[in-house]
């Protein structure tokens, strides 16, 4: 048993995806250390080996995580590891994402760019891109939380989170109920519900539901619903411009920050499930005014 097969037996918790990217990583480090396992080698070394100009600082953070993990659960030093990653690695990052972000800040469009695109979207019937459109700019939402169910059955507004980890659009004449019941923050922040009153926004529900017991928002050429791996790839090709829902999150908090609307940036955390912190962190483009 190698270094890294003993080391997943040991952990319980990890998802199937994750152990797919372990594994993807730990083959990488495997080519930059010369098959040298980690366990073998001192924390300079690893450091040595991983801190490369050419390697993306997201990438090398990636390594140190397989290396730290497979230190941890071996009873291996680890300390110069979180040292560098802390004190050097992190700040690599950030000065990286600065970077992108004054790029972006001339690049991407304005939001009433998107809220015009929007509006194209639902003249042209496409009534699935104007959905994802609408919830993104309006809720700052992840992809994944658009992997809904459209349906008019009352019963899933009452259901009990353990029994139905799914998302809904449940929709009246009058409203449609956004509820989220599966997200990434889910065990944070827990059930979130928006009433939705837009006409455009009802209608476009009305028409895809049709008179159909329930249907995805998301679903293949075939009719079945999408598996949450291709999500991501069918959200970003339904936004402007392939922006992708991130972006759109951008373009949402640089809009509030220029009507100094603090209300709405607090809202777009709230909705998101992401606290301001993480929100000026991440997605504040403009974070030099």
């Amino acid at each position: 048993m190698t270094e890294f097969e003993n080391t997943l037996s040991k952990i319980t918790n990890l998802s199937e995806s994750t152990k797919g990217t372990y594994i993807s990583m730990y083959k990488r480090l495997m080519k930059l250390t010369e098959n040298t396992p980690i366990l073998n080698m001192s924390e300079q070394s690893i450091i040595n080996a991983i801190n490369i100009e050419s390697i993306p600082p997201n990438s090398q953070n990636s390594l140190f995580t397989i290396a730290l993990v497979i230190r941890r659960n071996n009873n291996a030093s680890y300390e110069k590891l979180v040292k560098f990653r802390d004190n050097t690695l992190i700040k690599k990052i950030h000065e990286r994402k600065l970077e992108k972000n004054l790029v972006l800040k001339d690049e991407l469009p304005s939001k009433k760019v998107l809220d015009t695109y929007l509006k194209k979207l639902y003249l042209e019937k496409d009534y699935v891109g104007y959905i994802i459109n609408f919830l993104l700019l309006n809720y700052g939402v992840r992809n994944k939380d658009l992997n809904c169910i459209i349906t008019a059955d009352k019963e899933v507004t009452f259901l009990a989170n353990k029994k139905s980890k799914l998302n809904y659009l449940y929709v009246t004449k009058k409203y449609v109920l956004y509820i989220r019941r599966d997200y990434k923050t889910y065990d944070t922040y827990g059930e979130k519900k928006h009433k939705i009153e837009r006409r455009p926004f009802v209608e476009s529900c009305l028409n895809l539901l049709d008179h159909n017991y329930d249907v995805p928002l998301l679903k293949l050429s075939s009719g079945e619903a999408i598996s949450e791996e291709s999500v991501n790839k069918i959200v970003q090709r339904k936004t402007y411009n392939e922006l992708g829902e991130g972006k759109y999150f951008k373009i949402n908090i640089m809009d509030a920050k220029k009507d100094r609307n603090i209300k709405r940036i607090r809202d777009l955390s709230a909705s998101r499930g992401t606290s301001l912190e993480t929100v000026f962190r991440e997605y504040d483009i403009d974070n030099d005014n």
